[in-house]
């Protein structure tokens, strides 16, 4: 066009600049700025406006400004340009300069200002301030709040954890009359999944239905994540099978759901289908999968898919980094664990924090607190959950002056004033070292009410030092706040039959049976050539079972021979010796262990997951064991990790 002589005007230039914008390229922009001053358009206000709006489309905030500050007359257009680009930025405090200056020059905001600015105020997580300005429009005929007025502020409260506000305006936007877009569906979603509030998303995606949102694969995502986010798995699969366009955020919403709620094999399931039908995972979805192989304890499918993020170098974002730490962690490899922490090219406070709790499950309390340490030299400052895992490894290590000195420098050195999980841990660490009555005394001196976990920890140390009169105190505790956990009723169960308390432990088990509650199983799993075995105790249907039973007859006289005493302590019924001795045997971790050695190499470390408190008869066996077979075993417990190597284990019979 200028080569013909044809010269562009005030017209041609914002169609132009239209065109850098959705480009976002802003040298070109920048070079179709000199060619408006050469052309004398520079004082053009709708030229001034498409240029300020290519700017901040390219992210120059402050070349916008220029343009801003530079014209000589701005109308209603000028200012909403800047304002929003300010808002959408995140510069909430330019921003509302800027607003409070319109008005004082006169210039009345319009529906599109106001927009604006309760975006940037909910976005900056201002929702008071966002709110007030929301009301302000309700009250104005002439400003009645849009689609875009209710959907931020909707969005604003969910993003910022004030979900039932969130319900609470999409019930009066309904009822106002105005439609929902995509954006306030799934902002409204998010919230149900946040409140577990099923009742309330089914309402919702009954809407959908009725409407035309069920064809976008974001809704579609949104209702996976609800689903999930209130524990109803089969409904989330449902709408996941329904959907006729599956993108990767569908695909990670219904991976990380089942990785959440616990369904591990399902995840890694639909991880494999997602490869086969060609879907390219993203770092989202690695850091759904891995905790998936964390939660069964699946080292080798983790380290595969450790291999994959490096062969195809998937985006190392952070939180990838951090599920590795994780999964290796919580796979019973903290050394592993160490190796990709030291490797990370940058770290959060999740990635201290991951491998602090690491550290800390396998019973290395002392590496823990020099990590937390190191930490804070490198200027990281520590939250509550990481206060909670230093507490926690100190507790696990015994180190109880330790864990003293860390509950009370988070008031006198953070300004953090400890919470019911902090107490917890606190309590959990006094009553592991035996001290049960200052236990008991810090409870007494808590600010709040003591919730269930408190009371368990104190009924657990009770346990493991066989104090009858405070277990009792806390099971009565615990009877009135969770009557329908069976658990509880065991441990008190397990402390009085170790006492020889016979006529107590039935009436236990009558009151059980009162109310309908059964003792949980114990179960083990244990992977070999990745495929997972689960073992429950007394087990008869594994294929391999006969040779199990004869690896453990074969054990148990190895052992025998070399000093161990079954500890029938452990056995909650009144039967004779070889009873006892027989249902000791069949523990399920002692049944995975004998399993393993028959299936694997000789020297191969034996790993295996057990859903309870792994009990002393077997903790003491294990030792044997691993001395006679000469392998490393590793079980991973209900509260730790404990190593088995050579006739002892990482824990120091401290746990």
């Amino acid at each position: 066009m200028q080569e013909e002589g044809v010269r562009p005007d005030h017209f041609i230039f914002p169609k132009v600049l239209r065109a850098c914008a959705q480009l976002a390229a802003s040298q070109d922009a920048k070079e179709m700025h000199g060619c408006i001053i050469r052309s004398g358009y520079e004082s053009n206000v709708y030229v001034e406006n498409a240029l300020m709006d290519v700017y901040m489309k390219c992210g120059s905030i402050q070349d916008a400004r220029r343009v801003f500050d530079k014209m000589p007359q701005r109308i209603l257009i000028s200012w909403n340009t800047m304002t929003a680009g300010y808002a959408h930025g995140g510069q909430i405090n330019d921003a509302s300069e800027l607003f409070r200056q319109m008005q004082h020059e006169n210039m009345e905001p319009d529906v599109v200002t106001l927009n604006a600015m309760v975006t940037g105020y909910a976005n900056c997580g201002q929702c008071d301030e966002a709110f007030k300005l929301f009301q302000q429009m309700r009250h104005e005929k002439s400003l009645q709040p849009n689609v875009i007025s209710w959907t931020a502020m909707i969005a604003g409260y969910s993003q910022n954890g004030h979900h039932g506000k969130a319900l609470e305006l999409f019930h009066e936007m309904h009822q106002s009359g105005v439609k929902p877009n995509l954006h306030t569906i799934t902002s409204t979603l998010s919230a149900c999944a946040r409140l577990a509030a099923l009742q309330r998303g089914k309402e919702i995606h009954g809407y959908i239905v009725r409407s035309t949102y069920n064809l976008h694969s974001s809704v579609g995502s949104a209702l996976v994540t609800m689903y999930t986010g209130c524990g109803s798995i089969e409904d989330a699969r449902q709408v996941f099978d329904k959907m006729t366009e599956k993108n990767v955020v569908l695909w990670n919403a219904m991976i990380a759901g089942y990785s959440q709620n616990g369904y591990s094999s399902h995840a890694l399931k639909l991880f494999r289908h997602m490869q086969l039908v060609q879907v390219k995972p993203n770092s989202v979805t690695m850091a759904s999968v891995l905790p998936a192989c964390a939660g069964l304890a699946l080292l080798q499918q983790g380290k595969e898919i450790h291999d994959y993020i490096v062969r195809t170098g998937v985006d190392n974002s952070v939180f990838v980094w951090n599920a590795l730490i994780d999964m290796y962690a919580k796979c019973g490899c903290i050394n592993k664990a160490r190796r990709v922490f030291d490797k990370m090219p940058e770290r959060d406070i999740v990635s201290w924090t991951a491998m602090i709790t690491g550290y800390g499950v396998h019973g290395h309390g002392k590496d823990a607190l020099a990590l937390f340490s190191e930490m804070q030299q490198t200027g990281i400052k520590p939250n509550r959950i990481t206060f909670t895992c230093v507490l926690s490894a100190c507790s696990h290590a015994g180190l109880v002056d330790e864990g003293l000195d860390y509950f009370y420098c988070m008031s006198r050195d953070h300004q953090m004033k400890p919470s019911m999980e902090q107490y917890a841990c606190m309590v959990d660490l006094l009553g592991r070292a035996g001290r049960l009555d200052e236990a008991q005394k810090f409870i007494d001196k808590m600010p709040f009410q003591p919730n269930a976990c408190l009371w368990g920890a104190l009924l657990s140390a009770s346990r493991i030092h066989s104090n009858i009169q405070v277990g009792e105190y806390a099971a009565e505790q615990l009877y009135e706040l969770e009557p329908e956990n069976a658990g509880n009723y065991v441990l008190m169960s397990k402390i009085y039959a170790a006492a020889g308390r016979w006529d107590d432990v039935s009436k236990v088990r009558k009151i059980m049976e009162d109310l309908g509650l059964k003792k949980p199983p114990g179960c083990s799993w244990i992977e070999v050539k990745n495929r997972v075995h689960a073992f429950v105790q007394g087990e008869k249907l594994h294929p391999q079972i006969k040779e199990i039973y004869a690896k453990l007859d074969s054990l148990a006289g190895e052992i025998k021979k070399a000093g161990y005493v079954p500890d029938t302590n452990f056995v909650l019924h009144d039967v004779g010796v070889e009873e006892k001795e027989f249902i000791l045997y069949c523990h399920s971790e002692k049944l995975a262990i004998a399993f393993g050695l028959i299936n694997t190499f000789p020297g191969t470390p034996i790993r295996v997951i057990n859903n309870l408190r792994m009990c002393g008869d077997c903790h003491t066996a294990t030792k044997f064991i691993s001395k006679i077979a000469e392998r490393e075993i590793i079980i991973r417990d209900a509260n730790r990790f404990h190593h088995f190597l050579d006739g002892h284990c990482s824990c120091g019979d401290y746990w």
